[in-house]
Parts: structure tokens; C-alpha cells; sequence
């Protein structure tokens, strides 16, 4: 059996809390108001108002100016130069690289804004590719033509071009070039 001693208690100690158990409790009580009180602050700093106030130059007194003085007539637009639309027939664009040979009959005539075009067929068949650059007048002829559901398609060095009644379009290797819509289109 156990002997107790005189120095040591006879029996345990209390079941209440200890010093260093309140002064936990304490300093977690402490700390959450203090957290709480920066918060409210930081919440106030950011709704509250400026109180700056920022001064305005005062504007001279104009209105007479606007009165006595009439107001200047709008510049009217300067038309930009009419580009003439080039005149076709039944081979294509008259006077222009975009026209069918004597043996051949135009299939498709048709211009964009920027290009002038048309698809002739040989007596054999065939399809050639006509068009000008309205800009400069360059020109491209192609053989390599065919038909395609909407149109016609022809093809030079990895360049694609397609021509349907609503745009030409323009493929080089897979990157689109250009997407001109038709402004005249005739098919023969």
C-alpha cells in the first residue's frame, strides 16, 4: 500500500482548471478581439468616403462667345473617286486579262471590290482561271480548274482560289488569305 508523506498531498488535486490553462484561454479570448477589431477597421477604411476635396478652375464666361458668333458649317465629305465598274459581255470584262479566249465560253463572271474574275471552258472541257487586281491590274491565269458544288476551284503553287456566287476566297497552304464577298456574279 502506498505512504503518503507529509510534504505531499492525501488526495489529488482539484479537477478545476489550472493557472496555465486560463491564461490559454485568455490570450485565444485577447487575440480573436483584436483580430476582430483590425477587420472593422479595414472594413470602414474601405467604405468610408474620401474627405479630400478637389478644387475646380473656374471656366470663363463663354456664352456670349456662343451667342455672337455663328456656328461654322460642317465640312462636307469629300467623295473618295469613283472607280468605274469595269464593263462585261459574254466572254468576261471587256478590255481586260479577265476574259475568255475566242474558242472558249465564259462559265462564271464575277468581281469582288479588289478583283475582277472568270472561269472559262475550253471546247474540250476544260476550265481556265482568269482574274485582274483591280488595284494595280496584276492578272493570274490558271488551268488547274474544277468544278466544286459552289463554284469553282483553282490552284496554283499551294494557293488556293475559290469563287462562288457569294465570295472568293483565298487558301494559301491551310491559312486563310483573303474572304472577298461578290458584288457581281453571272454565271454563263
Amino acid at each position: 500500500m502506498p505512504t503518503v508523506t507529509a510534504d505531499a498531498p492525501a488526495h489529488d488535486p482539484p479537477a478545476g482548471p489550472t493557472r496555465r490553462s486560463r491564461l490559454s484561454a485568455l490570450s485565444i479570448v485577447v487575440a480573436s478581439l483584436g483580430t476582430l477589431v483590425i477587420a472593422v477597421a479595414l472594413f470602414q477604411s474601405r467604405t468610408s468616403t474620401p474627405s479630400e476635396v478637389q478644387s475646380v478652375p473656374a471656366q470663363p464666361n463663354t456664352v456670349s462667345q456662343w451667342v455672337t458668333t455663328p456656328p461654322k458649317p460642317a465640312p462636307r465629305p469629300v467623295p473618295a473617286p469613283a472607280t468605274p465598274e469595269p464593263a462585261t459581255d459574254s466572254a468576261g470584262f471587256v478590255g481586260s486579262p479577265a476574259r475568255c479566249d475566242v474558242t472558249q465560253r465564259a462559265v462564271a463572271v464575277a468581281r469582288t471590290e479588289r478583283s475582277a474574275i472568270v472561269v472559262c471552258r475550253t471546247t474540250g472541257g476544260d476550265y481556265t482561271y482568269r482574274g485582274v487586281r483591280l488595284r494595280d491590274g496584276a492578272s493570274l491565269r490558271l488551268d488547274d480548274v474544277r468544278p466544286i458544288p459552289a463554284g469553282f476551284e483553282a490552284r496554283n503553287d499551294g494557293t488556293t482560289y475559290r469563287l462562288s456566287p457569294t465570295e472568293l476566297v483565298v487558301i494559301s497552304g491551310e491559312t486563310l488569305q483573303s474572304r472577298d464577298p461578290v458584288v457581281e456574279y453571272r454565271a454563263g
